[in-house]
C-alpha cells in the first residue's frame, strides 16, 4: 500500500531514481492508499544527470510493485522487497525506454501495453 509521504523507487531509464509521493489518484476521494496498478503524483528527489528529468519536477507514476503483501483471487500471497514505480506522461505513455526488474501481473488490468512488451520478467 502506498500512501502520502511514501517513496518510489523509479526502475526505467527516464532519469528519475527516487520520489516521494504527495497525492493518490484514485476513483473515490477517500482513499488513504493506492495499491499496484493504480497512479499517483510525487515530486522527483534524486535524479540521474543530463536526462530528462529534473529535480522538483512534478511526475505522474504507474505503482508495479509494493512490499505490502496481497492477495490475488487464486490464493497466492505476493510480497515485494521494495516499492517501485514508471513515469508515465499525462496521455499514459511510458517516459523511458527501458525498465529494470519484475513487475506484477496486476498491470494487465492498466491500459499499457507498451509497458508488457518491455519488460523482461513478470510475475
Amino acid at each position: 500500500m502506498i500512501c502520502r509521504q511514501t517513496k518510489l523507487k523509479i526502475v526505467d531509464n527516464s532519469g528519475a531514481k527516487l520520489i516521494k509521493v504527495f497525492h493518490l489518484i484514485t476513483y473515490s476521494g477517500s482513499a488513504k492508499s493506492s495499491c499496484v496498478g493504480n497512479f499517483v503524483l510525487g515530486s522527483v528527489i534524486k535524479h540521474r544527470a543530463n536526462k530528462k528529468i529534473n529535480k522538483k519536477q512534478l511526475c505522474k507514476v504507474l505503482i508495479i510493485t509494493t512490499k505490502k503483501n496481497y492477495l490475488r483471487k487464486n490464493g497466492c500471497l505476493i510480497k515485494f522487497d521494495e516499492n517501485r514505480g514508471i513515469l508515465i506522461n499525462e496521455s499514459t505513455k511510458l517516459v523511458g525506454t527501458r525498465i529494470f526488474g519484475p513487475i506484477s501481473k496486476d498491470i494487465k488490468k492498466v491500459k499499457a501495453t507498451r509497458l508488457l512488451s518491455l519488460v523482461s520478467k513478470i510475475v
